[in-house]
């Protein structure tokens, strides 16, 4: 089940490399960044008693509208644009006996310098985010929730291009995929030996003189 292990196998008596031109996006440039909210916070719909708060994020994503792309000495350009992480928010209403869950985000405004090549007209590029978010810490003050979230942001910029490349070929025949079978409780119910029937005598617990 190692699909890694499979192709080695498969190409162990096939070292064999060729040119291939494949399209595929091309990173020209990318940088990353840092940001930080101290204290986010959010309300929480109904007064009571909340505990395990859990936060889920989605990734990151440039606003539509926001991005700006501003020519400067050649070869490289000014990019700004804000971008939102959104995140899901849990937490257990002990008085309700229920959770609680609401939707909010955070944005982040940015003004970079990246290498952006001279390229003909019908080329395009496309500027390309990825972020990684973290609950640096989580508190519960009355009705609200105070987060405090940590974002990595790599910024990318994107080509669409032809390349060559060193290639194998075409991937193998994958391995058959395995059924999934639901677990037979009553398996290791049968195989198990069969338990004391009655409690343990005194002569069993201080053993023999």
């Amino acid at each position: 089940m190692d699909f890694d292990k499979d192709l080695l196998e498969e190409f162990g008596n096939k070292p064999c490399l060729r040119p291939e031109c494949i399209l595929t996006d091309k990173v020209f440039d990318s940088c990353f960044q840092r940001e930080c909210v101290p204290s986010k916070v959010i309300d929480l719909p109904c007064k009571g008693a909340f505990t395990d708060v859990n936060v889920v994020y989605g990734a990151g994503f440039i606003v539509d509208g926001t991005l700006d792309i501003t020519p400067l000495e050649p070869n490289f350009a000014r990019i700004r644009f804000v971008f939102r992480v959104p995140f899901v928010v849990t937490a257990f209403d002990t008085e309700k006996r229920e959770p609680v869950t609401i939707n909010d985000y955070v944005e982040f405004a940015k003004d970079i310098r990246v290498f952006l090549p001279q390229a003909p007209s019908e080329f395009s590029f496309r500027i390309v985010i990825e972020t990684r978010t973290e609950t640096l810490s989580t508190q519960i003050v009355r009705n609200q929730i105070i987060l405090s979230i940590g974002v990595f942001i790599i910024v990318k910029v994107v080509g669409f291009v032809q390349l060559l490349v060193q290639s194998f070929g075409y991937c193998p025949t994958p391995r058959e995929c395995e059924e999934f079978l639901p677990e037979d409780v009553c398996v290791d119910f049968e195989t198990r030996p069969v338990p004391p029937f009655f409690p343990p005598q005194l002569e069993d617990m201080i053993g023999p003189p």
